[in-house]
């Protein structure tokens, strides 16, 4: 099961939709992205839309060029955002969650992209595996420490900042990443979220 971005709507500035990828109305997965500051939200430069939003912005090198979800900030040390995604179905589970995280570089500022880790059914935190990184980014930590920070610039259009978040056959029902910088001055970064696969259980 896949969340296609070519294939669903998103209202540019909302925080959170929720999808039924399956045609049975019961929804499969929700995305939301929450900021202690929601006004740190800003246009992409590239279409003028207020994210996040779907667009053709950041395409992590894929040919052809896809929608992916765009979140442009004014992001410093206080004002990180969340990304959560909760899974629906009939158990409220999925397995084998995977995405991909364009254009994670250096603007002015790094972006960093922390926290990152599921929830399994009984509340216990699962570590990501962390794979295809580009160039540009530098890891640290392990397991629920991880953390994927830009080191150097990336075109838009190239898979230089993306990395590969998955978390195998482990059912659990939320994914969370924090998205933020490495300085304390509010800066503009951007990022975008590929397709999100997954299996529901």
């Amino acid at each position: 099961m896949v969340l296609d971005w070519d294939s669903v709507t998103w209202t540019p500035g909302s925080l959170n939709n929720s999808y039924d990828l399956t045609g049975d109305a019961v929804n499969d997965i929700t995305v939301t992205i929450t900021s202690q500051n929601p006004g740190i939200f800003t246009n992409d430069p590239a279409t003028g839309m207020q994210t996040p939003a779907l667009n053709q912005s950041l395409t992590g090198g894929l040919i052809p060029v896809q929608n992916s979800l765009d979140i442009a900030a004014n992001l410093h040390t206080n004002s990180n955002l969340t990304v959560q995604l909760s899974f629906g179905g009939q158990y409220g589970l999925a397995t084998n969650v995977s995405f991909t995280i364009f254009d994670i570089d250096v603007t002015t500022n790094s972006d960093i992209i922390s926290n990152i880790y599921g929830v399994a059914a009984d509340g216990t935190h699962i570590a990501a595996t962390i794979t295809n990184l580009g160039s540009a980014i530098t890891t640290s930590g392990s397991l629920l420490t991880q953390k994927l920070t830009g080191n150097a610039s990336s075109a838009d259009n190239s898979g230089d900042g993306n990395a590969t978040i998955s978390f195998g056959g482990v059912a659990i029902t939320d994914v969370f990443f924090t998205f933020g910088n490495n300085a304390g001055a509010p800066r503009y970064q951007d990022i975008a979220a590929n397709d999100i696969t997954m299996h529901a259980e």
